[in-house]
């Protein structure tokens, strides 16, 4: 039996049983039925395999993956393996499927003595590197199991590691497990099908939004003929520069708010919210970039910006709040996005700006205005950036 060194299995409240329908996302504080920005996601990585070839994290991206960590002379290597093989070999013929282990004991599984475990324990397999074992740096594997996993070593028994954590494709943590459990291994098996489920359904999804996009009329583009957003440099929550050159080849949803505003910046910001959420949901998230100009910019500096996007769950990867020169942001509304951004005595506040959301393409077009108020101007805003995500505009 493998002893339970992870006292982060009581704390996330692993029983043996399923309560999700979906299955949860997890972070420091435990489970969570819902992404969040709180979500702990395997960090990226780089170490040798059995092949002695490289192999990143970025070979497991839209891969579902078992993780596993424990040395080939292990005493309760048996019985490791043996669990394992339960899920290798039920989804043998599925390429997007993997086993990835992670070597305790660096000195001794070497690549030659990983291949020849491999080779005994996946001759079953449908397609070749679906079960890679990782060796390197043993402080940078220890750090990654403590840092993405989450997981606490008994000082006792540190290479006794009975836990196993199921990964989606997009690196987050979606299920845990405990080795020596029958029970906690068909769970496994059945978490993944949940979360092919997942992946089917998305590719579903999108299948029918490419047949949609195809058929709409296209975006008109908006403003002087030839008009682009210019370039910009303002700072981002972090206090460092962000620029047009972290926007790359992504499009935009651009507005402008402040974090004193007593009247319509929450609404804004709610709705800004719920496209970061469905963006991700769709998996756009990565191509669409949210950006909101503060108007206020001298009292809305990073660190108010920074704690404004904590309190409404804003995520630094899609959607980034900037400040900067006051008159530089007022320019840009007006100039850059046709929007309206000034000081006012008799606005709420103090400050007078658009309610609009803007649709930028990848060329820096204006391809939208919208509400940013309403909810149906908004989900009309979402179907309009998956038309131009779709089509590559």
């Amino acid at each position: 039996m493998l002893g339970l060194p992870l006292t982060g299995l009581l704390i996330l409240g692993i029983d043996g049983e399923h309560h999700f329908n979906t299955l949860p996302y997890y972070s420091e504080e435990g489970l969570m039925e819902t992404w969040s920005t709180d979500a702990r996601r395997v960090g990226q990585f780089a170490f040798t395999n059995q092949d002695s070839v490289e192999f990143r994290s970025e070979a497991l991206e839209g891969k579902v993956w078992l993780a596993a960590f424990y040395s080939t002379e292990a005493d309760h290597v048996a019985q490791m393996t043996k669990q394992l093989l339960w899920p290798n070999f039920r989804y043998r013929d599925e390429d997007d499927i993997a086993t990835v282990c992670f070597t305790l004991d660096a000195a001794h599984d070497q690549p030659a003595v990983l291949l020849e475990y491999i080779e005994r324990t996946t001759r079953y397999n449908g397609f070749n590197g679906k079960w890679q074992f990782l060796t390197g740096d043993q402080g940078a594997i220890d750090d990654l199991i403590a840092e993405s996993f989450m997981i606490e070593r008994d000082p006792e028994e540190p290479n006794n590691i009975a836990t196993l954590w199921l990964v989606d494709g997009e690196g987050y943590l979606r299920g845990v497990y405990h080795a020596a459990s029958e029970d906690a291994i068909k769970d496994a098996v059945e978490d993944i099908a949940l979360l092919q489920k997942e992946m089917d359904e998305a590719a579903y999804a999108r299948k029918k939004a490419i047949e949609t996009a195809e058929l709409a009329p296209p975006l008109p583009i908006l403003g002087p003929e030839g008009h682009t957003v210019p370039a910009f440099a303002f700072l981002g929550m972090d206090s460092l520069e962000f620029s047009h050159r972290n926007v790359g080849n992504r499009l935009r949803i651009v507005d402008f708010f402040f974090t004193r505003c007593p009247t319509i910046c929450p609404l804004m910001s709610s709705q800004m919210a719920r496209l970061q959420h469905t963006l991700r949901a769709k998996d756009m998230h990565h191509d669409v970039l949210l950006l909101s100009h503060s108007v206020d910019p001298e009292h809305d500096r990073p660190h108010r910006l920074q704690a404004y996007g904590d309190r409404i769950g804003l995520n630094p990867e899609q959607w980034q709040m900037v400040t900067g020169e006051k008159e530089s942001i007022y320019d840009m509304a007006r100039e850059g996005y046709f929007l309206t951004a000034l000081e006012s005595d008799t606005a709420a506040g103090g400050f007078f700006h658009s309610d609009l959301f803007a649709l930028v393409d990848r060329a820096g077009r204006i391809r939208g205005y919208y509400d940013g108020t309403s909810t149906a101007e908004v989900d009309r805003l979402l179907n309009d950036t998956e038309q131009l995500w779709i089509l590559n505009q």
